[in-house]
């Protein structure tokens, strides 16, 4: 039977293409693949409407796989049209790991050849061989006596050749053996630090002050400046205040000046009332004498019968009269120079009334220092708000985000900048689900720093299964795992350095360096696990 063998450029393309049945629907239609590959695939005779390049269109697939039909969805987008052939072709964007791993291992089996008919295979061909004579070629080789040319020297060479290959090859295998059964190396580790989130504190928006990611700084340096509109508000109208009754202030203390102007008037006016009141009650008090008198004499004429009733009542009228008048010019005598010690010169009294507004002034302007004092306590409470507002390290470390911009709005809660705390750091490897379980909690570990060249130490201290699963869980409404595939490296492990000098040069050892870690394989068979304890308690 003829073979042909066709010589074709090698295939640029990253994943195999097959032409075995897989059936599509598009919009509306089910038709099967011309071929497909773990990218994408290609359709021909498309019945329906084409299509336009870069629309992203939903797929629903169906793959025969060992006598089942196995459906599933993918969203792909159209890279490629061909109008006079109704092709077109797609590239996958979203599709699932349970999808991929499934196709991929279709394709694997269909390379291998397990399902697939060999109908076209080379059958080998027999070649004869010439026999060889095994009689010695010379006489000396017929006694036993080979020269030195005959002698085996390439046989030694291959033999010893092949000994150390073998010493080499075994060598290695037990070298393998020992690291994939008693050692597990992950290459996905890198050096951490604690990181710490800073959430705004109020609704405003955000003032840079020059700071960007990458920059280092003190505990309690300012990384940005939150804005409250609401709070500049009340600033602007506490300082508006102040000055307004800082102006109702000086007003006051003019009133006050020019009141003082009349107190002046008023000591003058309140001195001369006081004299004129003493002089009034000099002469009452003459007056009276005179009266008391003229009684005296009246009342003699009268018992000698030389006055007449009338007129000793009249003169002892007057008298009541005068005596009456004088005690009330000494008792308004008294109350004047009362007053006058009080208020001399703040009121004026008139007799009737205290005229004069010292009092009221001076209590007005105490009233106005008073309301500035507190507007201004008001204004000051405002700014050290205002300070507080703005966001402030929490520790020394180094800025890794700030995901907001310049001016940029935000509101209670929203994450404006990340920190990352250099001092206290450590190893976190990422790890599959099935290599995770072989880890155990202050297991000793190697850690080699690629980017360094170095080997250190360190120890096992926390062991994380669901931190992979996180994300999904958030996303999901029911609470709970989310299926991961089996390469996904959904766990991680933390390991401390024994050496505290990694932590004290931290400019060497920073967060990010690449990291290897070589752990000491721990066996999941319960059986096995017993076993070794009871030999390690019995040595």
């Amino acid at each position: 039977m003829a073979v042909t063998i066709n010589r074709e450029r090698p295939d640029q393309r990253r994943h195999h293409r097959l032409t075995a049945p897989l059936f599509v629907e598009v919009h509306g239609h089910r038709v099967r693949a011309a071929d497909w590959s773990l990218g994408g695939l290609r359709i021909e005779d498309f019945p329906g409407d084409l299509p336009s390049v870069g629309t992203v269109i939903d797929l629903a697939m169906t793959l025969p796989f060992q006598g089942f039909d196995v459906a599933f969805r993918a969203t792909a987008e159209v890279v490629g049209v061909h109008p006079a052939r109704g092709m077109f072709t797609v590239q996958f964007i979203e599709l699932g790991d349970r999808e991929r791993e499934l196709m991929a291992h279709f394709i694997e089996e269909l390379i291998r050849g397990h399902m697939g008919d060999a109908a076209d295979t080379i059958q080998r061909i027999d070649v004869p061989v010439t026999p060889a004579s095994l009689k010695p070629e010379s006489p000396a080789a017929e006694h036993g006596k080979l020269p030195w040319r005959r002698w085996p020297v390439k046989t030694v060479a291959l033999s010893t050749f092949y000994i150390v290959l073998g010493l080499v090859v075994f060598s290695y295998a037990g070298i393998l053996t020992y690291a994939n059964f008693f050692r597990m190396e992950v290459s996905t580790a890198v050096i951490t630090a604690p990181l710490e989130t800073v959430e705004a504190q109020a609704d405003g928006h955000l003032e840079f002050v020059g700071l960007k990611p990458g920059d280092s700084v003190r505990s309690g340096d300012v990384l940005l400046n939150l804005i409250d509109g609401k709070l500049e508000r009340e600033i602007e109208l506490a300082e508006i205040a102040v000055e307004e009754r800082k102006a109702k202030l000086i007003y006051f203390k003019r009133r006050q000046a020019d009141e003082l102007e009349r107190v002046k008037g008023f000591a003058s006016i309140e001195m001369k009332n006081v004299e004129q009141a003493r002089l009034s009650l000099e002469a009452s008090d003459a007056s009276l004498q005179a009266a008391s008198d003229q009684y005296a004499r009246l009342k003699i004429l009268y018992d000698k019968g030389f006055a007449t009733q009338s007129r000793l009542d009249e003169a002892q009228e007057k008298m009541v009269t005068l005596d009456k008048q004088l005690a009330s010019r000494r008792i308004e005598l008294a109350t004047r120079v009362g007053l006058a010690e009080d208020d001399i010169g703040k009121r004026l009294y008139t007799g009737d009334d205290l005229i004069g507004n010292s009092g009221e002034l001076d209590a007005e302007v105490r009233l106005a220092e008073h309301e500035i004092a507190l507007t201004q306590q008001r204004y000051i409470a405002n700014l050290k708000m205002r300070d507080s507002l703005a966001v402030r390290a929490p520790f020394d470390g180094t800025i890794l985000k700030l995901p907001r911009f310049d001016k940029a709005a935000v509101r209670r809660g929203d994450v404006i900048a990340v920190l990352e705390q250099r001092r206290n750091r450590q190893v976190t490897a990422f790890l599959t689900q099935d290599e995770v379980a072989k880890v155990g909690l202050g297991d000793e570990a190697l850690i080699y720093l690629p980017a360094l060249g170095e080997t250190l130490t360190g120890r096992v201290t926390s062991i994380d299964r669901t931190s992979g699963f996180i994300r999904e869980q958030e996303q999901r409404a029911n609470p709970g795992y989310a299926w991961r595939g089996p390469t996904d490296r959904s766990a991680q492990v933390s390991i401390s350095f024994d050496d505290n000098a990694v932590l004290r040069d931290f400019e060497r050892y920073r967060s990010g360096l690449p990291v290897t870690v070589i752990f000491e394989q721990r066996t999941q068979n319960s059986i096995l696990s017993g076993i070794a304890r009871k030999l390690a308690v019995s040595i």
